[in-house]
């Protein structure tokens, strides 16, 4: 890593030798915050930081007598939070009414979305856990919800759990018990909890126009200006203005899909041509611009450039977990279930022993 900024061989065993005695740089972890500062004129290393674990910062700086290393706290901490309640009006406010962040609350929809709708098929008396980080910034009073590491739904005395993994490249994803793949390639919906009114068809009479005539996408109908996210990982081919469908994005994906986004009010700043998006980004926000009776997304999916129906064609699972990871993976199962389990239904949030729980590969 140090090579690949510039640092040379020997000066580069310089460094790991002097953060030996505190931590030994070799053994760098995925997902630890790693900062590295270099002098604007020389282009020098001048100081290294990395992030031992939630509460430990290594600090390396060049002085004059060499390279100093400490060890020293972070000026944040991590902290494992639990909410648990029975539906009594919805999963959105009786999660929030229960103390979950709204934040976190929406991460349940991408977390559940191909196995349930959360805005249909929860009844009264249907329970729900979860179990989310919280990091709190030194001298901040309010805390910032992080990853969902752990969610449970029982919805018609089904229960469906999803369970936070992350492998030794860092890359997370959401697993049942056993290590089935809970999600897929594609997020279910580019939009949160909203309902579908009208499908993908060859023959559907258009609102305006009253003529029959394909409707080649999904449309969603949702309030105006939610947030529309990207399905997947993609690069922006266009985003502007296309005759009926109004303000519109386009996104290119790995492989032959690429997905369209229209009607929308406004495009989000940053997304323009050449732009890379991470799956879940907001590219934009619901409007009525183009031929449109009311606010709602539409949606379209193409392969190899025609389309075809994104409900269908997105559904296609992700791998199991690699028996390499099996391991790592049944104890980090073992810990979330055991905390779901102890979160009591009284509806009120909890603060939780991140020593017993191991919640993430090591």
């Amino acid at each position: 890593m140090l090579a690949s900024h510039g640092v040379g061989g020997a000066e580069a065993r310089s460094w790991l030798a002097a953060a030996e005695p505190i931590y030994d740089l070799r053994q760098l972890q995925p997902r630890h915050g790693l900062t590295l500062r270099f002098d604007r004129a020389t282009n020098d290393l001048e100081a290294l930081h990395y992030e031992i674990d939630d509460r430990a910062l290594l600090v390396l700086e060049r002085t004059e007598e060499g390279i100093h290393a400490t060890r020293t706290g972070l000026p944040y901490f991590t902290e494992i939070r639990g909410t648990a309640g029975r539906i009594e009006h919805g999963l959105r406010e009786d999660a929030i009414n229960a103390g979950a962040p709204p934040r976190v609350v929406s991460q349940l929809a991408d977390i559940f979305g191909w196995e349930l709708d959360l805005d249909h098929d929860l009844r009264p008396g249907d329970e729900f856990r979860l179990v989310y980080e919280r990091t709190w910034q030194a001298g901040e009073k309010q805390s910032e919800p992080g990853t969902v590491l752990g969610a449970e739904i029982v919805a018609s005395h089904r229960a469906v759990t999803g369970i936070f993994f992350e492998d030794a490249d860092g890359r997370g994803g959401y697993y049942r018990p056993g290590g089935e793949a809970l999600g897929r390639d594609f997020l279910r919906y580019p939009v949160e909890f909203t309902e579908i009114t009208s499908e993908f068809t060859s023959r559907r009479r258009h609102p305006l126009l009253h003529l029959l005539r394909p409707h080649l996408g999904v449309d969603f109908a949702a309030p105006f200006g939610t947030p529309v996210r990207a399905v997947a990982a993609g690069v922006v081919s266009f985003a502007g203005w296309v005759r009926e469908l109004g303000r519109t994005v386009r996104i290119d994906h790995e492989g032959t899909l690429a997905s369209a986004y229209g009607h929308l009010s406004r495009i989000a700043p940053v997304v323009e041509p050449g732009t890379t998006v991470s799956q879940g980004e907001v590219i934009g926000y619901v409007g009525a611009s183009g031929l449109a009776t009311g606010p709602h997304l539409h949606f379209a999916l193409f392969r190899d450039g025609q389309y075809v129906d994104p409900l269908a064609q997105m559904a296609a699972m992700q791998p199991h977990i690699p028996e390499q990871e099996r391991r790592h993976f049944e104890r980090v199962e073992a810990s979330v279930e055991q905390q779901l389990a102890a979160l009591p239904l009284g509806g009120s949030s909890a603060t939780l022993s991140r020593s017993d729980a191991i919640l993430r590969a090591e």
